[in-house]
């Protein structure tokens, strides 16, 4: 009996000494995905043209600045509010611990929804939970998804994720092209494509030529005025016809704004119960293109008179003529600041036909 109860121990060590030496021998890297938008609050204004959308931070890292931007709204229909848990694995050995000579990368998703939300009613109208979609087709899998994109293609709404590239995708030489599946968020049919070939058929590679908002706000004026760490001014949207605001502070948009306000009536007790409540959020504003600079400042500085212009000169490089230029006004930007090419927006706003 002893003989037999020594026996089984040391098999039973064996064994055990057997799995440990395997698992050494496979050596994994990778990190967490995680990813939460955290949808609270949008509006819509009279004119259709102009909207907010308020995401209540939830997001990775104490940064205000990850999640909530131009990708994840469809203007004028839809709101996206991503929910991603999971975590991103890559060896460069196979099980027994011999070099592959290459990485086999693998995702694995614990969770993966995306909440849809009617952005001029603010109800929740489905959740698509993308994590079924892979787990329910053999023929597709999730590459590092960091979130699902929502974009326009042919006037039907989509959310993109990231999908993995196959063998004889890398054989054909496609090992650097994005690869992804497209979600149609009506119906929940999709298809994978190349990103890259979606977004070539979608916009042809037509760039337009303009003077970016962002250089006149967040490269200059902005920082000359110290006011750069709260809010991005883009005026090249995704999206046609738009110009993207991000604030990330709402303590700072203006308590007492007519224009901001009559714009958009809902957009301060939104932000009053968030304040309340001692929240911190992001709003992103998406506003039509013809804005101007002057009618952006009114809009989300308390006293526009305090905006400094003493020291802002455009440079010789970015001049029209080569020279430098005093800025006195908003005016002077457009006068002596040089045009620059800049990829037209990708997608074109889904009407509201309601």
């Amino acid at each position: 009996m002893k003989k037999n109860k020594t026996f089984i121990s040391i098999l039973l060590c064996l064994c055990l000494c057997g799995c440990t030496k395997k698992a050494d021998k496979i050596e994994r890297g990778g990190y967490d995905l995680t990813y939460k938008t955290g949808y609270y609050a949008s509006e819509i204004n009279e004119d259709n043209d102009a909207l907010y959308v308020i995401y209540s931070y939830k997001g990775v890292g104490d940064n205000m600045e990850w999640g909530g931007e131009d990708d994840d709204i469809i203007p004028n229909k839809y709101a996206t509010d991503n929910d991603l848990q999971g975590r991103y694995l890559d060896t460069s050995r196979d099980e027994n611990g011999n070099p592959l000579g290459f990485n086999l990368k693998t995702t694995e998703l614990d969770k993966f929804d995306v909440d849809i939300y009617d952005i001029k009613t603010g109800e929740k109208l489905k959740t698509i939970d993308v994590k079924s979609i892979f787990d329910n087709d053999d023929n597709i899998k999730p590459d590092r998804p960091y979130k699902a994109m929502a974009l326009e293609y042919d006037g039907i709404p989509y959310i993109m994720v990231r999908s993995e590239k196959t063998s004889k995708d890398i054989e054909n030489g496609y090992e650097d092209r994005g690869k992804a599946v497209f979600i149609n968020i009506e119906d929940e049919t999709y298809v994978e494509d190349w990103a890259s070939d979606v977004s070539d058929r979608r916009s042809k590679g037509e760039r337009i030529t303009a003077v970016n908002k962002w250089n006149v706000f967040n490269k200059i004026l902005l920082k000359q005025n110290s006011l750069y760490s709260y809010i991005t001014v883009i005026s090249s949207s995704v999206w046609e016809g738009f110009t993207d605001v991000y604030v990330y502070d709402i303590d700072r948009i203006p308590k007492d704004n007519k224009k901001i306000y009559e714009l958009f009536p809902k957009l301060k007790e939104n932000l009053d119960k968030l304040i309340a409540k001692g929240e911190r959020a992001k709003v992103t504003f998406m506003l039509p293109d013809s804005i101007s600079d002057k009618e952006l400042a009114d809009m989300f500085f308390e006293n526009v008179e305090d905006i400094s212009f003493d020291g802002v000169i455009v440079d010789g490089r970015h001049s029209v003529d080569g020279l430098p230029h005093k800025i006195n006004n908003f005016d002077d930007f457009k006068k002596y600041m040089e045009p620059k090419e800049i990829a037209r927006p990708s997608y074109n706003p889904i009407p509201d036909n309601r």
